[in-house]
């Protein structure tokens, strides 16, 4: 009896170890960052805010890509003002502006139509143009913010290897995001990014790379 007991204390301090260990590294977990490399398209991705799109611009401004290639996304009630005559700018309109402001040539951005929900959409999408539009392509830079670069990496060598795709997928998270990945449970907005991107991560895994 005091065996198993002893056996376990023991298990429950190693769960309690391994728990401590990933709870302290858990920020650090979902980045993912290369080196930059000559590429032929940098991607950016919406969301977040002008963060990301700064990221690009000096990328491609250190040259190492012609063109910026984005996906409109999906805005609720967007298709309600469209109705009633009103425009609304999409933020790849917005970043792309943003861009073109601080110097970058506006033939320089390709934005894809296709009302984009997630970063799977964006994926999928930006999949569909490279092998329809660019197949001789091979070799692109996914620019996100910090939190969110492992997974948008994820989703990108997925679309693509399942189109027959032969493309490299470098991650070049923006530096302009303040997410801090060795110290995230000090802000309560780190915390959430932490929570929300294992989920979704989980959630590829289990769902999304399966359909």
């Amino acid at each position: 009896m005091k065996t198993k007991r002893q056996k376990a204390l023991f298990t429950i301090i190693i769960l309690l170890a391994l728990l401590a260990v990933f709870f302290r590294y858990a920020g650090v977990g979902i980045v993912t960052s290369d080196a930059p490399e000559k590429a032929d398209v940098i991607i950016v991705l919406m969301g977040s805010g002008p963060d990301r799109i700064l990221g690009a611009v000096d990328l491609y401004e250190q040259g190492y890509a012609p063109y910026i290639v984005m996906v409109e996304n999906w805005q609720p009630g967007y298709e309600l003002l469209e109705s009633r005559g009103v425009s609304l700018p999409r933020d790849a309109e917005l970043a792309a502006s943003v861009g073109v402001q601080l110097g970058v040539p506006e033939e320089t951005f390709i934005i894809l139509p296709g009302d984009a929900r997630s970063t799977q959409d964006e994926a999928l999408i930006v999949t569909r143009y490279l092998k329809e539009q660019q197949p001789e392509v091979d070799k692109v830079i996914v620019v996100s913010s910090k939190f969110h670069s492992k997974r948008s990496a994820k989703l990108f060598r997925w679309a693509l290897a399942g189109s027959g795709q032969d493309v490299t997928v470098l991650s070049c998270p923006t530096p302009y995001d303040t997410f801090n990945a060795a110290a995230w449970w000090h802000s309560r907005e780190d915390a959430k990014r932490v929570v929300t991107e294992y989920s979704k991560l989980v959630n590829f895994y289990l769902l999304d790379r399966w359909r």
